[in-house]
Parts: structure tokens; sequence; C-alpha cells
């Protein structure tokens, strides 16, 4: 059981990290380029930059909290340790999505200059 929660979990994860990276890049760009509406270049190297970054930091989150994943014997408890990593992971994608928009912010204050 706990090879088939290995799985499922790594998978869903991933989906869900893919999703939101792919989402907040798509709509992220619109953002970052009102900030830097001069130079277009840059703000897209900004843009994918940060998309890297999350999909490095999560993806690997994701496979590094599989080492700490107890022994799965029930269908309850594979749920239960499924939902509880999920939402870690999510609680990390949403602290990132504030810190990538305050850099940014910060960026455009500093490049203003």
């Amino acid at each position: 059981m706990s090879q088939f929660t290995y799985i499922f979990y790594i998978l869903i994860s991933s989906l869900i990290v893919i999703f939101v990276g792919d989402f907040c890049y798509r709509n992220g760009k619109i953002y970052i380029l009102s900030y830097f509406p001069n130079d277009i270049n840059f703000g897209n190297g900004i843009n994918k930059l940060l998309r890297i970054a999350y999909y490095l930091l999560n993806l690997g989150l994701a496979i590094w909290s599989l080492h700490s994943m107890s022994e799965i014997e029930t269908t309850k408890e594979m749920i239960l340790e499924i939902s509880a990593r999920l939402s870690y992971i999510l609680l990390i994608i949403a602290s990132l999505h504030f810190i990538n928009i305050y850099s940014v912010y910060l960026i455009h204050k500093h490049y203003k200059k």
C-alpha cells in the first residue's frame, strides 16, 4: 500500500504544482509586464525565472517529504496522509506566491529609481 501511496501522492502533488505554476505564469505575465512596460524582455525573464524556481522548489519539496511518510496500512490512512501532505504543499504554494508578488514589487521599486 505504501508504494501506491507514494505514486499517488507524487502524481497529485505534481499535477497541482504544474497547474498552479502554469496558471500563475500565464496570468502573472500581465502583472509583471505592467511593472516593466519599457523592458518587456526583462519582465519576461523575471516571470520565467519565478516559474522555474517555483517548479524546482515545490516539486523538490513534494519528493523530499516522502522520506517522512509513515507506513500506510489502510485506505483511510492513505487518504489522511496524502491530505496532510497536500495541504502542506498548498500552504507553501500560497506563501511563495505572496513572496513572488512582493519580490516583483521590490524589483520594480528598485528598477524605477
